[in-house]
């Protein structure tokens, strides 16, 4: 599927399809949308194996699942992964209870926002680039 410009994917911790209900580590499934300001619409809803416990495995195939995903709301996700999901250009959205997923796409599109979208794409156009890391490690720190 094509994506358009000003338009971010979505993912949502679900049961369901229906309301963000999970934990991200051990989500049942992540269902994704494509929002713009004024539309939505369902990407597709991938489904997990339900395994206790952490499992590497586990959290690769969710981050794999998310590597064209602007955000993902979920109720929790712990420290490590939410760090392997930002390297990836995912941003992490804690959500403090369990939420229509309608509800919280017309919430992101009352406050949407705005230049996202774009600084998305010149982000990863950035990261694209052979040297970006490079530069980015030979640069000044504070």
């Amino acid at each position: 599927m094509l994506k358009q410009e000003n338009t971010l994917d979505i993912a949502f911790a679900s049961s369901n399809e229906v309301d963000l209900d999970e934990h991200f580590g051990s989500c049942h499934q992540l269902t994704l949308y494509r929002l713009s300001p004024d539309s939505s619409q369902f990407i597709e809803s991938i489904k997990f194996n339900s395994t206790p416990g952490h499992n590497q495995q586990k959290i690769s195939d969710r981050l794999t699942a998310l590597r064209n995903c602007f955000a993902v709301y979920c109720l929790a996700c712990g420290n490590p992964v939410r760090q392997q999901l930002l390297a990836q250009g995912t941003r992490v959205v804690i959500h403090p209870h369990s939420e229509a997923i309608d509800n919280l796409i017309t919430k992101i599109q009352c406050n949407w926002p705005g230049k996202i979208a774009l600084r998305e794409s010149k982000q990863r156009n950035k990261k694209q680039d052979d040297d970006y890391f490079k530069k980015l490690a030979d640069s000044e720190w504070d």
